[in-house]
């Protein structure tokens, strides 16, 4: 509670001083309890479905199971960490956010659990729930199992199935034993989700496939594939045809088929050779909207129609549009647009479909324009044969003027990227040099001389910058050490910013889809950085990354960050493989607007003409280009040596300096409300035996240092 009233007086004292005239305040929330735990959206969200898992088992109210999946899929869905968003009280704020779970949220993140789920597990061994993931078992079956057997793990329930102990159980007989004991196998076979371009890959195999029958009237993927998620589960294809049966025969004896799950007419379900599980759903031509809409939307999204339809005294289901008062249908649902507009909505793009706000968005005509191939004027990210490229900078310039581009820049990596045989300044001079000749023979297309170069671990570039002002486009990416916290990647980043030479950050959070993870990010900082700056973030089109994440291109939206869409191209051919970025921008709810590249070059050249002036402006040059600005200070250096290991008394001799460097002091407000950077509360220690009061004493002389802007200055 101290720790709380303090903060609160001394961060309230500093911003009231130096807040300028129009400038927006904000109050950090702060309760007092013991500091919170950093968990992400998914683990959170982990933990509610866990909770809705075991109260299924247990027979619990079908209403609450159901909430507690609602709160677990917003949970993950959530742009921002629900930690930040709890302490700024914006998660109540929330739709279908309700104050149980908010309370719930706020319990998983001082203890790592909650009360109900606290209860929930001290009633049930913790694999009843893997036992829900064998195919064939539900909820009823496992509650029966463990009530009769005591069976509570999928080893004990293997071996009462070899055993025979499982047929004593009713309504469980030697078939229902054998069928698990199938489950159980394709249990420890089983894949995580897979990656978009290789999960669709597999199902337009199967596609293709089933085109060559003369039954098959129309087909299509559906699912999360048709959605366009950066990694897919099972799949799904939708047929429509009048004659189920040879569909499913022919289905289910595919060549790429490694096992048959369920054989029927309507739905038939196999495990592909590549691991993955793939739904076929035969359904007649005219419920084929029905269909489509039905197996191509999120859950939540599913449900959120249905609901609207309960309204409208509807019934929707794949099947149609019925009324409820007699149960007639009145719509067979022959396109998805019957559907959507039965209950009074537009067309939804399938992208958005996730219940994350398009049907308040349908109903108040706010639908995003999304941004589309033919938006695309120019692709400003592409390697060749100068470092890891396939191509040279001619043949690039004929795939692009293939494609109608108006303006490409290649980009190769520089010397820091050795994997990649990144190119020193010598080399990229020659380069541009080669560039500017290609550029001469080519008067329909712009060819820019450009690079990638590295953000090094301290947030310097990789080249000399006074080479790098004199490209026409500069990408800066990280490609090493990628196991710095949150706080040092985002100061890395934004001090590869700060020097005003990168007109776009390449793939900031660096996931490489199926093999690693994203970067840890402080978003918020990042955004904020950006705009700023005036630095666009990518989304990089490379199909094995997808970077940015959907849901960061929708808050990068939202701050009024530009994005740019690029392949990465690393031979001619790639050129054309936009959908990658695209698909992922979309999700996003980007706009032609709010894409860099969907403009003129003019425009994009002035914007980098804009950024160098402000660069050069804030120092003074002598016969030449400014200095870069000084990045080996404040929070910037501090944080990335925290990270590291790197200098303590560095970050102590930084908190002993008059006046504090102000980014340095938000630092230290931060570790006052949350408590979770070590390193500078050993720095504090080391002014004095408190840590804490050392701070409270040094934002307080910060604040009283600063010069008073007068009783009027609030309220301008």
């Amino acid at each position: 509670m101290i720790r709380g009233v303090l903060y609160h007086l001394i961060h309230h004292h500093s911003a009231r001083r130096r807040r300028r005239p129009g400038a927006r305040s904000r109050t950090l929330c702060y309760d007092g309890a013991e500091p919170m735990l950093h968990l992400t959206n998914a683990e959170i969200a982990a933990i509610f479905f866990e909770m809705a898992d075991l109260l299924h088992i247990q027979g619990g109210n079908r209403y609450r199971i159901r909430s507690f999946r609602r709160a677990g899929r917003i949970l993950e869905n959530l742009v921002e960490p629900a930690h930040v968003m709890i302490r700024f009280n914006k998660l109540s704020r929330v739709p279908n956010i309700g104050e149980g779970t908010v309370s719930r949220v706020k319990q998983i993140l001082r203890s790592g659990t909650c009360d109900d789920h606290r209860i929930l597990r001290s009633t049930l061994p913790a694999g009843l729930r893997d036992m829900l993931d064998v195919k064939g078992i539900g909820a009823k079956t496992v509650r029966l199992i463990w009530q009769q057997l005591r069976i509570g793990s999928i080893d004990e329930l293997e071996a009462a199935a070899r055993s025979g102990a499982l047929t004593r159980i009713p309504r469980l007989g030697l078939g229902a034993s054998q069928k698990i004991l199938r489950g159980i196998e394709a249990w420890r076979k089983r894949i995580g989700r897979v990656p978009f371009i290789d999960a669709r890959r597999h199902g337009l195999d199967v596609v293709a496939a089933m085109q060559e029958l003369p039954e098959v009237q129309r087909i299509a993927l559906g699912g999360s594939v048709r959605r366009g998620r950066a990694t897919i589960g099972d799949l799904d294809v939708l047929v429509a045809a009048d004659e189920r049966k040879p569909i499913s025969a022919r289905f289910t004896t595919l060549p790429n088929v490694e096992e048959v799950l369920v054989h029927g007419e309507g739905r038939s379900s196999v495990r592909l050779v590549s691991g993955q599980q793939c739904d076929l759903r035969t359904i007649p031509p005219e419920n084929w909207g029905a269909g489509l809409h039905y197996f191509t939307g999120a859950q939540l999204h599913n449900i959120a129609i249905r609901a609207r339809g309960n309204r409208f005294e509807l019934k929707i289901s794949e099947k149609g549009v019925f009324r409820r008062a007699d149960e007639a249908r009145i719509i067979p649902g022959m396109t998805e647009e019957e559907i959507f507009g039965a209950v009074g909505l537009p067309w939804i793009a399938p992208e958005l479909r996730e219940n994350l706000g398009e049907l308040e968005a349908a109903v108040e005509g706010r639908l995003p324009r999304l941004v589309s191939e033919e938006d695309l004027r120019g692709d400003l990210h592409m390697h060749t044969v100068a470092s890891d490229g396939k191509g040279t900078v001619e043949e690039m310039v004929v795939a692009a003027r293939k494609l109608g581009l108006e303006y490409i820049a290649i980009t190769d990596h520089t010397e820091f990227c050795t994997v990649a045989n990144g190119q020193d300044a010598g080399r990229l001079a020659a380069q541009v040099k080669h560039i500017r000749e290609v550029a001469e023979r080519h008067d329909d297309i712009r060819v820019l001389a450009g690079a990638e170069v590295d953000i090094l671990p301290d947030g310097s570039l990789d080249l000399d910058e006074e080479l790098l002002l004199t490209l026409d486009w500069v990408v800066a990416s990280v490609h090493s050490h990628f196991d710095m916290d949150a706080a040092a990647m985002t100061a890395r980043i934004v001090a590869a910013m700060e020097t005003g030479i990168p007109d776009v950050i390449g793939h900031p959070s660096n996931r490489r889809l199926g093999h690693r993870n994203a970067n840890a990010l402080d978003l918020e900082r990042l955004l904020k950085s950006a705009r700023k700056l005036d630095v666009a973030l990518e989304v990089n089109g490379n199909p094995h990354r997808m970077d940015l994440k959907d849901i960061h291109c929708r808050a990068a939206r939202e701050a009024g960050v530009p994005l740019v869409i690029s392949t990465d191209s690393h031979a001619p051919e790639h050129l054309a493989r936009r959908e990658f970025g695209l698909i992922t921008a979309r999700r996003g709810w980007v706009e032609p607007g709010h894409v860099l590249n969907t403009r003129p070059w003019e425009h994009l050249a002035e914007r980098r003409r804009d950024r160098i002036r402000r660069r050069t402006n804030r120092a003074v040059a002598v016969g030449g280009l400014a200095p870069p600005p000084e990045i080996d200070s404040g929070e910037t250096r501090a944080a990335i040596d925290a990270s590291r290991g790197g200098d303590d008394a560095a970050l102590s001799r930084a908190l002993a300096t008059r006046p504090l460097d102000e980014s340095l002091r938000d630092r230290v407000q931060r570790w006052l409300a949350e408590g979770d950077d070590p390193a500078v509360e050993a720095a504090l220690q080391s002014l004095g035996t408190n840590p804490m009061q050392a701070a409270f004493e040094l934002l307080a002389d910060a604040a009283a240092a600063e010069p008073d802007p007068g009783p009027d200055a609030t309220s301008r």
